[in-house]
This record gives structure tokens, C-alpha cells and sequence, in this order.
């Protein structure tokens, strides 16, 4: 056993995690990335991979979008449909008006490998596993322990320990951080399919039936992703055949995808439980990112983006005081200041709807308003892209539009359903 020592460890390389490393890296640092993954071509199976825009420009500053671009990724917008009627973005022009990008983890998860091999201040270890956490006398956490893809026990100190190691964070268990469980009442099943074109092209399509959510993704490969969010009282239902019960669901739906030509071309994936967690962002001197410290309901498609900005938020605030130990338990603290900040209030809204609950009446307005006035579907849209903040998209301009478009006749929704499921 060896005492290495870096500037900074990072515990996940994963999107957080390996953002992390590259980002801090640039920064001069000398980089330990360790992740259990045990080659390059590993990747996560679990996730819908819908990167919202609000993460675009952290894509472009790792120069990550242009290896995106030439993988096949798709650049993601979305229409969605509730009872109300299709709510398009349909304002050009606006610079918040940009894109994410739809991309399988099997593609996306080893461009991220390579772009941390392409850093020569990031050393990389496969094939690893976190065993202990070290600190020093004052209770800050100065480095880990950890085995080898050899099983060889290990040592890294380190002026920075970053957590991106997921929703159950095993270095957040090793530290104690204080850990809120959310509970989640809906459950998620996904498959993928070859040949089934969606009549939107390479736009996504949301539908909101009910308390049930159903998702068609285009994807690289030309492949289509079909995925429903469903309350947990459903599971009965849907434990006795997964797949059909989830290609039932969309064939009633208004501009539902073509699957009379569809081939399978996944295993049936998703999770019976969604529980997700909050822990702070900085915690006796660790950093946490992404999912080890904020996991949200993945329906709202945020815990690759929200990765990718904390990442961002942290390395700026953080690798410059990298240096003295005031100056970094001020960029620390001021880096959860952030966090908390540009992500809280998203948070809150999406834990309440992860409840299962059905729309309420302020939704209901917005729903019905977005339906009807392209200026409030675009700031929803934005909203949803995680561009805005909830109090940007209801501000006292965007509530007096809703209220008008709200006191309009009644039109009957396009392509409506006769029944309401869910």
C-alpha cells in the first residue's frame, strides 16, 4: 500500500464525475478519477439520457458537443400533449432557444472515458472500489482509500475529495453526510426500438394522461425510445407482461408512434423504486456532484444536466482556492450557495410531482394556457429545459397571460382521447 498523492480525487467517472476531472484538470490540478466500471466500453443501462438544454453550454466548454454531434447524438427538443391540447415551442429565435441531446449512455459514457484519457493531468483507475475515506485532524476529509482493479488495497491524499459516485453515494455513507430520502410514487419502465418513426421526426413527444407520462425519445442509431412513468398502485398491472403493457399504453395516444413495423432492440430496463435523495454540496470538505448529491424523479430528465452544471459551478468556484485551505472552505461553501440557488427550486417542483399526484390547479392553468399562447409554451419549454428558474416562468407577465388565455372559449383539444388513463 502507497500514499499517492493529487490535488484533487475524484470518487465516479461518470457525466459528474468525469466532468469534474476535465474540468479541474484544465485548471493545472493533478487528477485521480476512480470508478467501479471496469473498461472503457462499460456504461450505465439505467437512464433515458435526455440532456436538457440548460446543460448545452458545459457541453460546448468540455468540447464535448462536437464528439456528441459526430456520434449521431440528437439534438433534443420536445412537443408535449396534456388533455388540453400539443404545447410547441414555436418562437425562433430567442438564444435560450438552444437544444440538448438524446444520446444512449452506451455512447455517451465512453466519450466521456476518452475525454478524461485525453487529459495528461487526469489519472484514471478502472475497475476500482472506494473503501475509506481520510481525514485529518480537524475532521476534513483529505483523501481515500481504496482497492484496485487488482484487489491491491490503496491510499490517495488529496487537497480536494469530489463524490460523483450516485444516488446512493457509497463516500457519502463512509462520511455520514446528512442524507433526505424523497419518497417517489411512480415507477418506470423503457425499451428501445428500431424502426419506429415518430410523426414529429427527430422531435421528442411528452403525453400526459391522467397521472401517467409517457415519453417517445429519437435516439443516435435511429433508434426510438418508448418510456412510461406510471403511479405505483399500477404495478400489478404491469408486472404481469412489461413490455406489453408499455407499448398498450401509446398506441391510443393522439400522434402516437408508428409500431406496426418496430423491432425490439433492448431489454425492457427501468425501476420499481425511484426514491430519490438530497444531501448538501459541500460537507467537511468534500464536494458532491450530480446524483450524490442532488437525485431527482429522472421523468424530468434532469440528472445528466444537472450534473454537467454542478460540475461546472464547482471547478470554477473551487479549483482556484485549491491551493489554501481558507480559500477552499470559502469556495466550498460557496459552491453549495450556488447549487442550492440555481437548483433548488426545480428541485422542489419536481419532488411534488414525483408524488404521483394529479395536476394541480396552477398546472392545470399553465397546461391550458401553454395550449393556447405560444409565449407562455415557450417559457414553459424553457422552464422545462431547466433555462428558467419557477420564478421566471411565473412572473407577473407570464401569470397575465396565463390568466387571459385561460378566460378564452374552450376549444376542443386536437387529437383527444376519449378516455383519461392512469
Amino acid at each position: 500500500m502507497s500514499d499517492q498523492p493529487y490535488d484533487v480525487v475524484v470518487v465516479g467517472a461518470s457525466v459528474g464525475g468525469a466532468a469534474s476531472a476535465v474540468l479541474l484538470a484544465r485548471q493545472g490540478l493533478r487528477v485521480l478519477a476512480i470508478d467501479r466500471k471496469r473498461s472503457d466500453a462499460d456504461y450505465k443501462k439505467v437512464c433515458t439520457t435526455f440532456i436538457q438544454r440548460s446543460a448545452l453550454p458545459v457541453l460546448q466548454k468540455l468540447g464535448l458537443k462536437d464528439r456528441l454531434d459526430a456520434a449521431g447524438a440528437i439534438q433534443n427538443s420536445a412537443e408535449i400533449w396534456t388533455e388540453h391540447g400539443w404545447i410547441k415551442d414555436q418562437i425562433k429565435g430567442d438564444p435560450a432557444t438552444a437544444h440538448g441531446y438524446s444520446v444512449r449512455r452506451k455512447v455517451l459514457d465512453p466519450l466521456l472515458i476518452d475525454l478524461m484519457r485525453d487529459e495528461p493531468n487526469i489519472t484514471l483507475a478502472l475497475g476500482a472500489t472506494l473503501t475509506g475515506l481520510i481525514a485529518d485532524d480537524r475532521g476534513t476529509y483529505r483523501g481515500i482509500e481504496w482497492r484496485d482493479s487488482d484487489g491491491q488495497p490503496q491510499i490517495s491524499t488529496a487537497r480536494l475529495v469530489v463524490l460523483a459516485d450516485g444516488r446512493n453515494s457509497p463516500g457519502a455513507r463512509l462520511a455520514d453526510v446528512p442524507t433526505k430520502m424523497r419518497e417517489n410514487n411512480r415507477f418506470v419502465y423503457f425499451s428501445y426500438y428500431e424502426n419506429m418513426p415518430l410523426k414529429t421526426g427527430k422531435t421528442a413527444q411528452f403525453w400526459q394522461v391522467g397521472r401517467t407520462m409517457g415519453f417517445a425519445y429519437p435516439f443516435d442509431g435511429d433508434l426510438t425510445m418508448l418510456c412510461s412513468f406510471v403511479p405505483e398502485e399500477g404495478f400489478a398491472d404491469w408486472g404481469k407482461d412489461r413490455r406489453a403493457a408499455l407499448e398498450a399504453f401509446f398506441k391510443d395516444l393522439p400522434n402516437a408512434p408508428d409500431q406496426s413495423g418496430a423491432k425490439v432492440a433492448s431489454d425492457m430496463r427501468g425501476m420499481r423504486k425511484l426514491n430519490d435523495y438530497w444531501r448538501p454540496a459541500s460537507y467537511r470538505g468534500l464536494a458532491l456532484v450530480g446524483d450524490a448529491c442532488m437525485s431527482c424523479d429522472p421523468m424530468s430528465g434532469v440528472g445528466c444536466g444537472f450534473a454537467l452544471q454542478a460540475a461546472d459551478w464547482m471547478a470554477e468556484r473551487v479549483g482556484p482556492a485549491i491551493g489554501s485551505d481558507r480559500g477552499l472552505a470559502q469556495a466550498l461553501e460557496s459552491y453549495a450557495k450556488q447549487h442550492k440557488s440555481q437548483l433548488g427550486g426545480h428541485e422542489y417542483f419536481i419532488r411534488d410531482a414525483s408524488r404521483g399526484r394529479a395536476p394541480n390547479l396552477l398546472e392545470t392553468l399553465i397546461s391550458r394556457a401553454a395550449a393556447r399562447d405560444p409565449v407562455v409554451a415557450h417559457r414553459l419549454h424553457l422552464f422545462l429545459g431547466r433555462v428558467l428558474k419557477w420564478h421566471q416562468l411565473l412572473s407577473l407577465g407570464t401569470l397575465a397571460r396565463i390568466a387571459r388565455a385561460n378566460l378564452k372559449p374552450s376549444a376542443k383539444a386536437h387529437g383527444g382521447l376519449s378516455h383519461a388513463r392512469g
